[in-house]
């Protein structure tokens, strides 16, 4: 039979597990954000010299006609 003693034991290794999880999780928490945030820092984008020498017109804000009409009314 559980005296009283082998019930505060047992409530005591509960409490201490329970403690041990959350401290578990917090910190694989942590350390998955904390992984997450460097690998942007460790694998930079680069972006190829062919990249940057193509056309930018087509890149380039086109004011529309729609636009302009839009624009005129604004100037009214």
């Amino acid at each position: 039979m559980k005296t009283d003693d082998d019930k505060k034991d047992t409530h005591n290794l509960a409490r201490q597990g329970r403690r041990k999880f959350l401290r578990v999780l917090g910190a694989s928490t942590v350390g998955v954000a904390a992984a997450g945030s460097l690998a942007g820092a460790v694998i930079p984008d680069q972006a190829t010299p062919e990249a940057k020498a193509a056309d930018k017109s087509s890149d380039r804000y086109r004011e529309s006609d729609h636009v302009k009409a839009f624009y005129a009314t604004l100037r009214d």
